[in-house]
């Protein structure tokens, strides 16, 4: 019988970079953390009153190792020029930024000026006193990089080095520590080899279903990505009850949403990092974009479907937990058939990895679906935000999608609250609507620290956050945003988390939680009544009514939250629910009992694919509540 021992120690995983990769690694490093000072230095001296901001956004291009090195001295002086007591920073860069571009430097020198700059810039804005769990070794070769930390292990070495640092960087955030000098390198190399294509690996946390996550409204925390590195990621009470949300931003103040979108696709290089660092911490999501339009909207259905599909494949690769897409420039029908198109072709995990689609409530849709034109004679134009929001629900649900957004951008900027456009009774009535029917909901624009409540009380699944409004620094003048505003997080999360404990709140999550139930066929035909009770009493501002009725529906806020798949999750309510289930009057008497067997059967194997569409058949989506095979 053989002895089984442990190793003696942690055994370290490790890569190499060419010599030429590591000059071009040391130049982007330096420019990002002088933009990083930057804006630490911008936020301890300016205020958002007094923040300007001329330039807008530069968008980064392919360059030579000399193009990016001119350009980095060129910000380098200015960074000087700026800030002149932090002169020795930027001295310490210039020298660094000087080694690595020349030829006739072994790279232990341009490692060695590298290492001042990292730690010139450490010691100024990012200490730590921590023992380094990485190792960097500079050599005429190149650059070897090791890792010493647990981590799961896959069969591509690269995709180790990618998990460990995922961890590494995940030990420094539980530690509330910053990276030491040789960490910083490692991160680095880390980001070589996302651009090169090397995709994350392992689990990624996910948005789950309503009602039954430990928050039920999640904090979108949306950045075009930078904030996120610098800030979201770097603490764990940033990302509690967060998704992290990847999103360009800015627009300027003098250009109408016809012109110019509001929201646009991020960086997918930057996109990657931020999933990097947020790990198995909190799920993160991106966007893309409004459909492209080559004429007819017919005619670029094709390219519109495919260009978009890669894009969300490319982005969910990465272990996303959601991409969204706005719907917008299409009727009913079109956008039927493209989001149709588009669930069809995009790469993902279709049990856990969500297309949401984002609707405008101030842009009205031509209702032109067979059944609209059959009621009414001809296409019906939906131009209230009431309508809509109802009408997004439709066009999601039909179309296959997992979540609808709800964004109330205009031609104004800053752009106002969206449930201050709602109010809050159709607030309300927009998310219950479409949990009713599976959906995940979402509300995005403008949102400040005293608007933040009025969306926990609808029970809302996220809300988005970020920009000018509560996380950025902004030029009145221009538009141009500035500094990522970090501290803000912590004011965010404690006062969603203060309106989710009050009555309203309670309340709300208690309906997204019915509603999910008898979206699943998992509520009791006598709960059922309570369900609508609780919703009008709710909409209607009845503190007394609302109250009676979650007292007598404690047994449903007892029900555990999920803590396995969330079809495994689903299929297990239905087993354990007895006979008196909405699913059973979907199903039928007859047929329950085998249908039941199917579930469980398919559950012990784990057989996701079949377990979705078995449990789709007791859906309120496949079976409308008013149309039951009756016991």
């Amino acid at each position: 019988m053989a002895t089984l021992v442990p190793r003696a120690g942690l055994q370290p995983t490790s890569m190499q970079m060419p010599s030429g990769a590591v000059a071009h690694l040391i130049v982007e490093h330096l420019s990002d953390l002088l933009a990083r000072a930057d804006a630490v230095l911008t936020r301890d001296r300016f205020t958002d009153e007094t923040f300007t901001k001329l330039d807008s956004y530069r968008l980064p291009t392919q360059e030579t190792l000399r193009e990016t090195a001119d350009r980095v001295r060129g910000d380098i002086d200015r960074f000087a020029e700026r800030f002149p007591d932090r002169t020795p920073l930027a001295d310490s860069f210039a020298h660094a930024l000087e080694l690595a571009q020349s030829a006739d430097r072994g790279l232990e020198a341009v490692g060695a000026g590298y290492r001042t700059a990292l730690e010139a810039f450490g010691d100024g804005f990012e200490p730590t006193a921590s023992a380094p769990r990485a190792h960097s070794i500079f050599t005429d070769d190149g650059l070897d990089v090791h890792v010493r930390i647990e981590h799961e292990r896959f069969a591509r070495p690269e995709q180790d080095f990618l998990a460990a640092v995922s961890e590494l960087i995940a030990h420094r955030r539980d530690h509330e520590d910053n990276l030491t000098v040789d960490e910083r390198i490692a991160v680095r190399a880390a980001y070589w080899l996302l651009d090169q294509g090397v995709r994350i690996p392992g689990p990624y946390p996910i948005w789950g279903a309503s009602g039954f996550r430990d928050v039920q409204t999640y904090a979108s925390i949306t950045d075009p990505g930078e904030g996120h590195l610098a800030g979201t990621t770097r603490y764990p009470g940033y990302l509690h009850g967060v998704i992290v949300h990847v999103e360009h931003l800015e627009r300027g103040i003098s250009r109408s949403r016809e012109e110019l979108e509001p929201y646009r696709i991020p960086s997918p290089r930057v996109v990657a990092r931020v999933r990097l660092h947020a790990g198995r911490a909190a799920p993160t999501s991106s966007y893309i974009g409004r459909p492209l339009l080559d004429g007819a909207v017919e005619d670029s259905l094709i390219k519109t479907t495919r260009t978009f599909a890669a894009a969300a494949s490319s982005l969910l690769s990465d272990g996303l937990a959601e991409v969204k897409l706005s719907v917008e420039r299409l009727t009913a029908a079109q956008a039927i058939r493209l989001l149709s198109a588009l669930a069809h072709e995009v790469r993902r995990d279709r049990h856990a990895q969500i297309l949401a689609g984002a609707f405008n409530i101030n842009t009205p849709i031509l209702d032109d679906r067979d059944e609209t034109i059959r009621a009414h004679g001809e296409p019906i134009s939906a131009t209230t935000p009431e309508e809509i929001g109802l009408l997004g629900i439709e066009i999601a649900a039909r179309a296959g999608l997992d979540k609808v957004t709800w964004d109330g951008t205009a031609d104004t900027y800053p752009s106002r609250c969206i449930t201050d456009q709602l109010g809050a009774p159709l607030a309300l009535t927009l998310v219950h609507r479409a949990h009713e029917v599976g959906l995940l909901t979402y509300f995005s624009a403008g949102f400040r620290f005293d608007s933040l409540p009025d969306a926990v009380v609808t029970g809302v699944d996220g809300i988005g956050i970020g920009g000018a409004q509560i996380l950025r620094f902004m030029d009145k003048r221009t538009g141009n945003h500035g500094p990522f505003l970090p501290g803000n997080i912590h004011r965010i999360l404690a006062v969603r988390d203060e309106a989710a404990a009050t009555p309203a709140g309670l309340g709300a999550r208690l309906l997204a939680r019915l509603d999910r139930l008898h979206f699943e066929g998992a509520l009791s035909s006598g709960d059922e009544p309570r369900r609508i009770a609780l919703f009008e009493a709710l909409r209607d501002g009845d503190t007394v009514e609302a109250e009676r009725v979650i007292g007598e529906l404690r047994h449903i806020l007892d029900l555990p939250g999920d803590a396995i798949h969330p079809l495994l999750a689903w299929a297990s309510r239905l087993l354990d629910g007895g006979d008196s289930l909405l699913a059973r009057q979907r199903i039928g008497c007859r047929q329950w009992g085998r249908y039941l067997s199917r579930i469980r059967r398919a559950a012990e194997h784990a057989d996701l694919v079949r377990l979705a569409d078995l449990l789709h058949q007791a859906s309120s989506r496949a079976v409308p509540s008013e149309t039951t095979a009756g016991c």
